[in-house]
């Protein structure tokens, strides 16, 4: 046999409410006898003719009596039998409360709070049309609501006990709504928890937010029509782990929906909180900073991603144009819904993990890599930059017109010459150069993750995108050219990535490997504190010789290449920087990544500027971040 899943405790019955129970189980039944205290003197005082009147007076008094008995017993016999052995049980869900999200430092990134909701239980509503009508108009004046709203979600519910009508009451509907529901025992008035976050942190796109449960949802585990599932962020990821499980409590009430005893009791249990690998005063510095600079500039899309270099957790993450999560947390105004699904700005986009752009020269190192790998070149080969390379009909350009002179890998990575860059990946048949080939290209780009996702705990991550000559005949019904290959060896023309994807490359550059990034430092309990056990996503790459080298060369971009603004960090920083052209009619989006500190890396920076132009924002942005990180 299986066990209750109930504790069964003994129920008591609460004096207050059976006295009023017993007014009203007992009105108009109760009879004075006091006068008849003496009646053995009755004949003392009083004549015969008196006796006969007293007798007559008797006996209609005897027959109003009973009357009134009858009338008790059978004419309303029914109505009181109803009332005396109308008790019933009645279910009440007991709600858990959702884990609790804390950063690092143990500083709270979500709260719950309490507020008011209105429940409707349809079983005892009258069952006369106009008195049922009445609540609804009642109700209808009161919030905001309209009747055929009402009765959508009475269909949608119609096999609960209880059904939710409104939530998020104002303080003062909901004390109106309290006292009515003292007479209406079809209606409860409760104050249930929901999520608040905290705005001024920009981490919507992170935490993500709650939504209404649909059918679809119900498959995934044991819910109720009202409740609410995490939709995006690490509010869905985590849904399983942050979701606590209801308790439930059986009451025995009686006619008048008055409860008189509790029947059993099954105990709620709370979810578990996250640890997150976050640092809430990073993640708020760099919200200020790109805010700021997106205003300053008008460059309102951003993404950034800021990584610990030692076990690749998540230090802060952005993406510009961000959104208020609580607009999520009551019921949804259509008006806002809609302002943010239809914003050209694509606020809901997370930047930082579903974004794919083209990489630009922060593609560079893993070229260069490749090249040092394949033994192609070596740390004295150079190539000369005149300002570009003609083939054919088409020219390549280097940034600067002039050319950047002999150029051996150190400087190119540097000065990013493109030049340098063409030669190596596609070959220059006028030197006799062999080059590496968009197969080989494509291989190394594959090994340091790009062309699927990194596995970050966040829903939707783009996987970017690898071309291949087969991919161009088949899409485009056009052969692979030469010119395509040069495109791609500075990371121009059909190669996308993302952000999170450029800093785990950069991550394993910055240390020699790199881990899978992750947002969990650890999981709590009632049993414990479960810690994440990070997970290497990158190593044995390339040989120890060749990584220094493209670290040498990542150093000198900061010393005197084309990030020398960032030598006001108090720490050393080498990095990459990176433009990427898109459509030859809009502004090229601007990219920086980096870590920091050169001899010993604690953090790797990625910043990526929509639009940005040149280089120089993106460096900005992560500049301004980085003292801020090393002097605080």
């Amino acid at each position: 046999m299986r066990d209750d899943p109930f504790k069964i405790q003994e129920g008591s019955i609460k004096d207050g409410k059976l006295k009023n129970f017993s007014k009203s189980r007992h009105s108009g039944d109760h009879i004075d006898f006091a006068w008849a205290k003496n009646a053995q003197t009755l004949g003392k005082f009083f004549a015969d003719d008196k006796i006969t009147r007293l007798f007559f007076i008797l006996v209609v008094f005897l027959m109003i009596l009973w009357g009134r008995g009858f009338y008790l017993q059978v004419a309303q016999g029914e109505s009181f039998r109803g009332i005396a052995e109308g008790n019933r049980l009645r279910e009440e869900v007991i709600l858990s409360n959702r884990g609790l999200i804390y950063d690092r430092f143990g500083n709270l990134l979500v709260k719950n709070v309490s507020h008011f909701f209105l429940y409707l239980a349809p079983g005892d509503l009258p069952e006369e049309d106009l008195e049922k009508q009445e609540i609804f108009d009642r109700l209808t004046a009161l919030l905001d609501i309209d009747q055929p709203e009402i009765d959508d979600r009475l269909a949608k519910n119609k096999n609960q006990n209880k059904v939710l009508i409104y939530e998020n009451i104002p303080y003062e509907q909901a004390i109106q709504l309290m006292l009515w529901s003292e007479d209406h025992p079809e209606l409860s008035v409760t104050y249930e928890p929901r999520r608040s976050y905290f705005d001024y942190l920009g981490l919507a796109h992170v935490m993500g937010y709650l939504g209404s449960i649909d059918e679809d949802d119900f498959d995934k585990g044991n819910y109720r029509y009202n409740d609410r599932i995490g939709k995006t962020g690490l509010e869905f990821i985590y849904e399983d782990i942050l979701r606590g499980q209801d308790g439930l409590r059986q009451i025995e009430v009686d006619a008048l929906n008055k409860e008189k005893n509790i029947v059993a009791w099954q105990e709620p249990q709370d979810g578990q909180d996250l640890v997150l690998t976050l640092d809430a005063k990073a993640q708020q510095k760099l919200y200020e900073i790109m805010s700021n600079n997106a205003q300053q500039y008008d460059k309102p899309k951003m993404a950034a991603v800021v990584l610990d270099a030692h076990d690749g957790g998540v230090l802060a993450m952005m993406s510009l144009p961000t959104y208020d999560n609580n607009i999520f947390t009551a019921t949804l105004n259509i008006e806002d819904y809609n302002k943010i699904t239809t914003d050209p700005a694509t606020p809901l986009l997370n930047r930082a993990v579903d974004g794919a752009y083209p990489f630009g020269s922060v593609f560079k190192p893993i070229v260069a890599a490749a090249a040092l790998e394949e033994e192609l070149i070596n740390s004295s080969f150079t190539v000369n930059s005149t300002g570009g390379v003609q083939i054919g009909n088409s020219f390549f350009p280097d940034w600067r017109p002039s050319g950047h002179g002999r150029t051996d890998i150190e400087w190119a990575l540097a000065d990013s010459v493109n030049t340098f860059f063409y030669t190596i990946g596609g070959g220059n048949n006028q030197w006799r150069e062999e080059g590496l080939g968009i197969n080989r290209i494509m291989k190394y780009a594959k090994n340091f993750g790009l062309g699927e996702s990194t596995g970050i705990d966040l829903a939707s991550e783009a996987d970017g995108f690898l071309p291949s000559k087969n991919w161009k005949e088949k899409t485009l019904d056009e052969r692979w050219y030469l010119g395509d290959t040069y495109n791609l060896s500075i990371g121009q023309g059909y190669l996308l990535g993302t952000p999170i994807q450029a800093a785990v490359s950069m991550a394993y550059f910055a240390t020699g490997r790199a881990w899978q990034p992750h947002f969990i430092k650890s999981i709590k309990s009632v049993d414990g504190e479960d810690v994440y056990q990070s997970e290497l996503a990158l190593e044995n790459l390339i040989d120890s010789v060749n990584l220094n080298i493209i670290r040498r060369g990542l150093k000198q971009t900061v010393e005197d290449g084309t990030a020398t603004s960032l030598q006001s960090v108090a720490v050393p920083v080498a990095g990459k920087t990176g433009t990427a052209q898109f459509n030859r009619n809009k502004t090229p989006h601007s990219w920086f990544a980096g870590f920091a500190p050169y001899d010993d890396p604690q953090i790797v920076v990625t910043i990526l500027v929509e639009e940005g132009g040149d280089r120089g924002l993106a460096v900005t942005v992560a500049r301004q971040f980085m003292e801020w990180y090393f002097e605080r």
